[in-house]
């Protein structure tokens, strides 16, 4: 089957195209885009077997790819597997995912690695790229043989959401990786500073009466490690940079040249700890089209008429538990503003999915993470919604952005390209209903929340791996006019 993706908006980061046209679809390949400049033009008939997409109101872009996702097959299936989670994957509009190494056994042989890539191979929905642990069982004591790792097919080491402590141990292994040619994916917590921790440190933990990580528990790791990165020369890479400390550490790093990239989380993005407040949080009922500080909107008609709401959640939900924690509005500002200015490099969802014995306890006690991947455009969209954002940059931070952390050719559209394929509608309203999940990890804080913007249809290597309902199929259906005319173009 050949496919026709008819009337899109087209935006392609990596070839710096925005406008709209059409995409051929045949062999796993994008055969021919055709922009507006050309739709005057007279084409060939369309043949009977070629599948024609209506996509008029939507977005078309190269799939997305996810820096950090966790898997946890094997060992923990009854949280998720590469089947529920590259189903999940694509129901977010990911063709590639990045698999952190938070297996049992953890994966730090490369038997293990080939194990979880074989079962991508054979019953993934997207493509899987597997990441393999710095440190034997990532524990944090010994290296794992990285050259052995780097050998069956590993594309960065990391001990996932564990930090290493020793600096001795860290510098190493990031020698050892810039021998290698590969990132070390670095989890930033000083485990002394952050001991005992349930949320951010905080006006709003006293409040709680909840123990806090405070930032500077990030903050000093991540100044640890850049100084080892410059030292080494490695590729270091900032996992879910959370904190405005850790952006202007980042920021200054990079001014000086050192080798160093970072991705920040949808929900890093978006929420903050007043969430584990819950219903005893203030609203904040903030128009949409009156931006934050740093935002921009200057198309009111496009404003979100709602606004994420942390009251819909009860105090306490374990649902806001995530590492590292959810910060202040000023963290939050101050990352947006990192990943508009290109000190963060890539959005990345963090995708942890846990079960219900798992976070239906005590606060403290709840496994942190959020099952991220089916919110997460949804999320980021706010920020274009709200003006904080503009949507091509928005695109790029999920596409091109992740493929330069990994040194690799950015997704595209163009042709003789490989056809992974998101399409989206930035306008579709719709309410979060974990039980829908295509994860097997329901822990979400935003249940029942109204998002605005919807993947429609995600193709993989040519082949239609996620559709909603019948999107794209009524030849006879006159869907609304695009609306996205002003926020196509580049900040």
């Amino acid at each position: 089957m050949r496919y026709l993706i008819k009337n899109g908006s087209i935006i392609d980061p990596a070839r710096r195209v925005a406008t709209v046209g059409d995409v051929l679809v045949a062999d796993g390949l994008v055969q021919q885009v055709v922009d507006l400049a050309d739709l005057h033009a007279e084409h060939e008939p369309v043949d009977d077997d070629v599948e024609v997409i209506n996509a008029r109101g939507s977005v078309v872009a190269p799939g997305f790819t996810d820096l950090h996702v966790h898997l946890r097959e094997p060992g923990e299936e009854h949280k998720e597997t590469v089947v529920s989670g590259t189903m999940a994957a694509a129901t977010g509009g990911f063709t590639t995912v990045c698999a952190m190494p938070t297996t049992y056994p953890v994966a730090d042989t490369a038997a293990v690695v080939r194990h979880v890539q074989q079962i991508a191979q054979r019953e993934g929905h997207v493509r899987v790229e597997v990441i393999g642990a710095l440190t034997q069982g990532r524990e944090g004591k010994a290296l794992a043989d990285l050259i052995e790792l780097a050998e069956s097919g590993c594309i960065a080491f990391s001990d996932g959401g564990r930090p290493v402590a020793d600096a001795g141990l860290m510098r190493n292994a990031l020698a050892y990786a810039a021998a290698l040619g590969l990132p070390v994916m670095t989890h930033c917590e000083d485990p002394r500073l952050s001991a005992g921790w349930a949320m951010h440190e905080g006006v709003v933990s006293t409040r709680l009466g909840l123990p806090g990580s405070p930032a500077a528990a990030e903050e000093s790791l991540i100044a640890r490690d850049i100084a080892l990165a410059e030292v080494t020369g490695a590729h270091l890479h900032i996992s879910h940079v959370s904190t405005a400390g850790g952006v202007a550490l980042i920021r200054a790093a990079k001014a000086r040249g050192a080798r160093l990239t970072a991705e920040v989380t949808p929900h890093h993005l978006t929420l903050t700890d007043r969430w584990v407040m819950g219903d005893m949080a203030p609203r904040e009922q903030v128009s949409a089209s009156k931006p934050r500080k740093g935002g921009r909107n200057p198309h009111p008609e496009l404003a979100m008429p709602s606004w994420l709401d942390p009251t819909l959640l009860p105090p306490y939900d374990p649902s806001t538990r995530v590492r590292p924690p959810l910060r202040t509005q000023d963290d939050v500002d101050a990352l947006v503003e990192g990943l508009r200015d290109g000190t963060l490099d890539a959005i990345a969802t963090g995708h942890a999915p846990q079960s219900r014995v798992d976070k239906e306890c005590e606060y403290g006690l709840a496994a942190p993470g959020i099952s991220g991947l089916e919110t997460a455009l949804a999320l980021v969209l706010t920020l274009v919604h709200r003006g904080e954002m503009d949507l091509v940059n928005l695109v790029a931070k999920l596409t091109e952005g992740p493929a330069q952390v990994l040194g690799r050719s950015p997704a595209t559209l163009r042709p003789g390209s490989r056809a992974d394929i998101v399409i989206f509608d930035p306008d579709a309203y719709w309410t979060v209903d974990a039980a829908s999940f295509a994860s097997r990890g329901r822990n979400t804080p935003l249940q029942g929340q109204r998002l605005r913007g919807q993947v429609m249809l995600t193709m993989s290597g040519g082949q239609i791996v996620f559709r909603r309902g019948s999107f794209g199929r009524s030849p006879h259906s006159q869907p609304a006019p695009s609306r996205l005319e002003g926020i196509l173009g580049s900040e």
